[in-house]
């Protein structure tokens, strides 16, 4: 028995959509979790992350076919690679049995079976214990959190329950990644590893996809559990900075103020940075917090702020306010800790208007950085459904469902030409400051530091429709 894992080549989206250069390169962390808890449990397991080593589909069909005791393919998408996901699945032999997981599939598991007939099998929700059920040859009709085929027909399995408590789990399977592959736009020192301290969310933002996999209660690995990986990171790998990519790192000040002091006490703090670029709950942040964090090590964070008009912000149910956002930026640079605003452009009643509101409000609250995205009605989420309902949904392809360049909907005065227009506003408007330009040359350090920086600026450069 040998199972491979695939995280489909997204880079072929950014491709799609005429923007390699702002293409991140993460670690697929949610299959890594699946290798590991099947390793664990005596399943051979292997990972082909195809994005990272920029695989063609000619490329990943001969590894396939060059490990002849491959018995099941499963493969992670979101709802931009699920037609990677679908090529892929085509690419295994009949005896092979396709897997595909994810926010796309646990959304629209009928749709993703009856759409790629080459996917025998889609995972709702999370799938370390389905995976290793299936593997193990357990029946189908005795596996929760699935959606399959019999008898020409689609059945729908029960959900499965969300694991209590996610410390069960073993540590990702970062030795079958391609590290060295592995990037991230402003990292300060290398190695770098990416870390998930907790699952769920408990917030109702009608935007969010993590429900769909993840849900609403929140759990979460104790300070303890935190450190044991961070220390196993540096002594195993060498890494020097870590990058958490939960969604609500500072939900519990408790913990966080708890994990920080274990840094401290343990002088891991002297050797390694740290930063949350995944971003932060801005009404989940104090000034002494940020403080300890700072003394801890972490140099950044990201704040989900979204609009710079309290309306939008309650349309949305962002639940907190621009008092909020501006009073946490202060307290974030007199902690000493830099700042990037997390900005979607076409929220649930967005005009132009609303929308220079935002523009106006990310450049008055001078932050480090920004990321103005067009906000994506991801299917079955709350603003997707208010679309269907009240606007129009036009995607092309799958690949349309990406935060540039591509614009899947049209609600209220929200049309596309409008948000691409607001997009390369917001983009010049942030980064072209000469101010801004010239206090981000004087924080570059290395020389990869600067090809980063230039990758991204020609990423900018390319959203005005330069070339």
């Amino acid at each position: 028995m040998r199972v491979l894992l695939v995280n489909p080549n997204y880079r072929n989206v950014y491709a799609y959509i005429g923007n390699q250069d702002i293409t991140p390169i993460f670690p697929p962390m949610g299959i890594a979790y699946i290798a590991a808890f099947l390793r664990e449990n005596g399943i051979s397991v292997d990972i082909l992350d195809a994005n990272a080593l920029a695989l063609s589909f000619t490329e990943i069909k001969q590894f396939i076919e060059g490990h002849k005791d491959i018995e099941y393919v499963g493969i992670t998408a979101v709802t931009n690679t699920i037609e990677e996901a679908g090529e892929i699945a085509k690419l295994c032999c009949p005896s092979i049995k396709v897997v595909v997981g994810g926010y796309h599939s646990s959304a629209l598991p009928r749709q993703t079976l009856e759409e790629f007939p080459r996917v025998d099998i889609v995972v709702r929700g999370e799938g370390e214990i389905t995976m290793l059920e299936l593997v193990s040859g357990k029946p189908l009709d005795q596996i929760r959190g699935i959606s399959y085929r019999e008898n020409h027909e689609i059945v729908d399995n029960p959900l499965r329950e969300h694991i209590s408590n996610v410390e069960v789990l073993p540590f990702p399977a970062r030795d079958l990644l391609p590290l060295d592959k592995y990037a991230s736009f402003g990292a300060k020192r290398t190695p770098l590893a990416h870390i998930l301290s907790e699952r769920g969310c408990p917030f109702s933002c009608i935007f969010c996809i993590d429900h769909l996999v993840h849900g609403k209660k929140f759990r979460y690995r104790s300070p303890e559990d935190i450190v044991r990986e961070i220390e196993f990171l540096m002594q195993e790998y060498g890494v020097k900075e870590i990058d958490f990519i939960d969604d609500n790192f500072t939900l519990l000040p408790n913990r966080v103020e708890r994990f920080c002091d274990l840094l401290i006490s343990r002088g891991i703090n002297k050797e390694l940075l740290w930063r949350c670029s995944n971003g932060v709950r801005i009404d989940k942040i104090t000034p002494s917090l940020l403080k300890s964090m700072r003394r801890a090590g972490c140099y950044m964070v990201s704040l989900g702020i979204e609009s710079g008009n309290t309306q939008i912000l309650t349309n949305i149910k962002k639940r907190i306010k621009l008092d909020q956002v501006e009073m946490a930026v202060k307290w974030c640079q007199e902690a000493g800790i830099e700042t990037r605003g997390l900005f979607m452009l076409g929220n649930l009643g967005d005009d132009r208007q609303t929308m220079e509101d935002t523009i106006n409000f990310a450049k008055k609250l001078d932050l480090d950085s920004a990321t103005f995205h067009i906000t994506i009605p991801f299917p079955m989420t709350e603003y997707w459904r208010i679309i269907k309902e009240e606007g129009e949904l036009f995607p092309n392809s799958w690949k349309d469902y990406t935060p540039y360049k591509k614009v899947t909907f049209k609600h209220g005065s929200l049309t596309p030409e409008l948000l691409l227009e607001m997009q390369r506003k917001a983009y010049r408007g942030f980064y072209l400051r000469p101010r801004y330009m010239f206090r981000k040359f004087l924080q570059v350090r290395s020389l990869k530091q600067l090809r980063l920086a230039i990758a991204f600026g020609k990423g900018v450069l390319r959203l005005q429709g330069h070339r």
